[in-house]
């Protein structure tokens, strides 16, 4: 709750957003988010228009740390970009020893493998954890 309060000073951007008319909504959504989809490696080189659109599909979350933003072996339905904080992505070795093998900060992403529809590759093959409060 205090990071909440912190990041909007007790301002419900989605309540604030739900007031306004759709087109509106869309253009301030649009504004706000397409530098932070232009961030991420896979939409870097991607047309504007597209960006547009896909703006309008995000969702925001807030993690607290240590939560647990995705398991392995959880079917992907959707892939997830970091706008503020950390994650670390965890896997168990052979020998059963946790260990982390990434940490993605602000602009990078995660679980977009998931969402190409490969034969084989909606699973996921690692734990996402926060740390820190992230977003």
């Amino acid at each position: 709750l205090e990071y909440s309060w912190t990041r909007t000073q007790g301002a419900d951007e989605q309540t604030l957003m739900d007031a306004l008319p759709e087109r509106l909504r869309a253009r301030i959504a649009i504004q706000i988010h397409v530098k932070t989809l232009k961030k991420v490696k896979i939409f870097e080189n991607c047309e504007h228009g597209l960006l547009c659109e896909l703006v309008l599909k995000l969702r925001p979350q807030i993690f607290s740390p240590g939560d647990y933003i995705c398991r392995i072996g959880e079917i992907g339905k959707e892939m997830f970009i970091i706008s503020h904080g950390k994650v670390e992505c965890i896997i168990t070795t052979n020998t059963g020893e946790r260990k982390t093998v990434a940490v993605l900060v602000a602009g990078q992403s995660f679980g977009e493998i998931a969402l190409l529809g490969v034969e084989g590759c909606s699973r996921r093959t690692a734990d996402v954890r926060a740390i820190g409060y992230s977003e």
